[in-house]
């Protein structure tokens, strides 16, 4: 599934970049996160509460940064495996400066393989699109209070 969208935050360009590649806020921003663990600067473990109808428990997940070009774009991917499921999303974020702070353009490719591939297009693709919504509007939230605080 390909999700992709683009958002304003008063926060400016390198605010950005440093919070979206801090494994410690990043990870703050998953729905149902349940513990991190940084392992470098680019790489970090996330184990992430789960539901999906009749499927639900925790997943661990495998988080790296790769393609970096400070302080414009940079891809976030994640491999996770548990209930019986793997996901594998590629996340890519260009930052430009906006007029009032910074515009973030995002795209996402989520790959659902097992238990959770077998219960259809309709009900994974709703389903996924929430989870990332939550986390780009989490994100929002926390940019917008690194500007006030």
């Amino acid at each position: 599934m390909h999700l992709e969208g683009s958002f304003e935050t008063p926060a400016a360009r390198k605010t950005v970049w440093d919070f979206l590649f801090n494994p410690k806020d990043i990870a703050a921003c998953f729905p149902d996160l349940q513990s991190m663990q940084e392992l470098s600067p680019d790489n970090f473990k996330a184990k992430i509460r789960v539901g999906l109808s009749l499927v639900k428990g925790t997943m661990d997940f495998d988080f790296r940064t790769t393609d970096k070009v400070p302080p414009s774009s940079a891809k976030l991917i994640g491999t996770g495996r548990g209930v019986g499921s793997t996901i594998e999303i590629q996340t890519g974020f260009t930052i430009q400066e906006a007029a009032t702070g910074s515009k973030i353009d995002w795209v996402a490719d989520v790959n659902v393989g097992g238990i959770m591939a077998g219960l259809g297009t309709k009900l994974l693709d709703s389903t996924s699109s929430k989870m990332v919504e939550q986390v780009i509007e989490n994100l929002k939230n926390k940019l917008k209070e690194k500007t006030t605080a």
